[in-house]
């Protein structure tokens, strides 16, 4: 995502951003450095130049013993940037040592004036306007102090003073105008800096800001997601050492400039698909887009904006996995089907039993297919919010005890139940939990391979809360099956999807349906030694159990696409 999408400009980083300090020289110390020069060349010329008598040599006495020792001590404290004593002190010496010049030197009362309209001019830049205008009418009074002061053949005429008024009133008027385009400027570039701060704090990219040597400058909060690094480990380091992206399997060499640049520009591209190493090991997929900006300073910055392909890439990888599965599927119904439709055409003096045995065969994968699509419909209506569920108080060990035996005598294999004696009523939907349980009960044999047999047991597990646990001792799943098992489109085994069959979005509608009740479900698993399947649902035991009618129309049309119905016996 290009850095522009979000309204950001270089010269105004928010200010959560993680840099490292400014380093220009702020226009307060450069007028101090000035002010020594001023006082140096000033005490020079006091002690070089013949002919000083009275009030003229004592002003550049005043300069060397009073002000040289003055401006030098706010030279040195102007290396803290926004010292109090710097603003405000440099323009009150500055206007003292033009009195005294006005006072004490013959001649020097015009060039007092301008100095003043200087000084008062420096200051609206550097203390505000209300400061400014302290200043300004401070030598409005020290001049009038000096034309007292003063002999009278020295005094400024009228049409001295009259210009010098007429030019700090324009002055005023100027510092109002100029401080309140000022203040209008700072309260914008405020709102654009507070913009910005929050878009760059909430915004899923990575975004840095490399200088013109691929060093990072500065960097929103999430590098810390994406690259699993704090910020200030981010900083200051170069952006080859921070990325290290490769380009198919080639690194990218940015010691000849940025590589990333480059190779976007190479391609005719603005965002670029790249990939580094994660500190856990993996492939971490990375789309980034690059630009150059002009930065404060006039250098050249480069900005990266970098984004996580990881869970797009996983989803794509879980897409094209259930689309081969499903095609598998789908598949191997229909090749049967067909086979026996086409015997029945070619040979249609096969007998009779030959023909129901074929008939039976092609309805036993039509049902297949119609629980294959009917689970893909299911998947969708819960994705879309269409399920609707109609919770009731039931007793559960009738429905799961029946679930269990036509379970068994569908597929010859041993399945155990057993229940506690006061773990009977909950409020959940039957046909609901006819679904889950099915599904369940179908993984436990499905991924027993060797026979081993299956349990369903029924608890209290504490509160309000009846537990249903379906066990097996199959291939159990490792940690990172066990935290991904729930998802869609996966599967336990996916790289054998062809050994034991289905979709993968089985456990997908269990856990959707026993949320849907107000549930909840969870697995343990150990690799080769099988998983436990919990599922949690309200206990009742205020009231009896109610017989199961008044059921809404879509939960009958919900159990039409599944292929369950009540009373329903393979």
């Amino acid at each position: 995502m290009a850095l522009a999408e979000h309204g950001v400009v270089a010269g105004a980083v928010a200010p959560s951003w993680t840099a490292r300090p400014p380093t220009d020289a702020a226009p307060v110390r450069i007028a101090a450095g000035a002010r020594i020069v001023l006082a140096v060349v000033l005490g020079a010329v006091g002690s070089f130049v013949p002919g000083l008598r009275g009030r003229s040599d004592a002003f550049y006495l005043l300069v060397e013993l009073v002000y040289l020792p003055y401006v030098t001590a706010l030279f040195f404290a102007s290396a803290r940037p926004g010292n109090k004593l710097v603003l405000v002190g440099g323009p009150f010496g500055d206007l003292s040592l033009l009195f005294a010049l006005q006072v004490l030197v013959a001649g020097a009362g015009g060039a007092a004036l301008v100095g003043y309209l200087v000084v008062v001019t420096f200051a609206v830049f550097t203390v505000g306007r209300r400061t400014a205008a302290v200043f300004a009418a401070q030598a409005i009074v020290l001049t009038l102090v000096a034309q007292l002061l003063v002999p009278e053949s020295r005094r400024l005429s009228a049409l001295d003073l009259l210009p010098y008024s007429v030019a700090v009133l324009a002055l005023l008027f100027m510092i109002d105008r100029s401080a309140t385009r000022q203040a209008a400027f700072e309260a914008q570039a405020a709102r654009l800096r507070s913009r910005a701060d929050t878009i760059l704090a909430h915004v899923a990219d990575a975004v840095l800001v490399m200088d013109d040597a691929g060093t990072v400058l500065q960097c929103n909060e999430a590098v810390v997601r994406v690259f699993g690094q704090p910020q200030a480990d981010v900083v200051e380091r170069p952006c080859a050492s921070v990325l290290a992206l490769h380009n198919g399997e080639r690194i990218l060499d940015c010691s000849k400039g940025c590589a990333l640049l480059a190779l976007g520009h190479a391609d005719g591209a603005l965002d670029v698909e790249v990939w580094r190493t994660a500190s856990d090991g993996r492939r971490q997929p990375l789309l980034a887009s690059v630009s150059q900006v002009a930065g404060e300073d006039g250098s050249v910055q480069t900005i990266h904006s970098v984004r996580d392909l990881t869970r797009i890439k996983q989803a794509e990888e879980a897409k094209n996995l259930f689309l081969a599965t499903a095609s598998h599927e789908l598949k191997t119904p229909l090749t049967v089907i067909q086979g026996f439709a086409d015997t029945l055409v070619q040979y249609p003096e096969l007998d009779e039993p030959t023909k129901a045995a074929a008939l039976r065969a092609i309805r036993t994968r039509c049902g297949e297919l119609a629980r294959i699509v009917d689970r893909l419909l299911m998947s969708s209506r819960i994705e879309a919010g269409r399920i609707q569920l109609t919770i009731r108080a039931f007793d559960l060990v009738p429905l799961l005890r029946e679930r269990v035996t036509a379970m068994a005598a569908a597929t010859g294999r041993q399945v155990a139940f057993e229940a506690d004696a006061d773990a009977h009523l909950v409020e959940a939907n039957p046909e609901a939990l006819v679904t889950v349980v099915d599904h369940l009960l179908d993984n436990a044999l499905k991924y027993s391979p060797d026979g081993d047999p299956v349990t369903v047991s029924v608890h209290a597990a504490g509160g309000e809360v009846v537990a249903v646990d379906v066990a097996d001792r199959g291939i159990g799943m490792d940690p990172e099956q066990v935290a991904h098992c729930f998802d869609k489109f996966w599967q336990a085994e996916s790289s054998d999807v062809r050994r034991f069959g289905g979709t993968g979005i089985g456990l997908y509608i269990v856990r959707s349906l026993v949320e849907g009740m107000n549930g909840a479900v969870q697995v343990r698993s150990q690799k080769g030694s099988g998983s436990v399947f919990t599922v949690e649902l309200g206990l009742r035991r205020e009231r009896e159990a109610e017989p199961g009618v008044g059921e809404q129309t879509s939960i009958r049309e919900f159990m039409r696409h599944i292929g369950v119905a009540p009373g329903r016996r393979p």
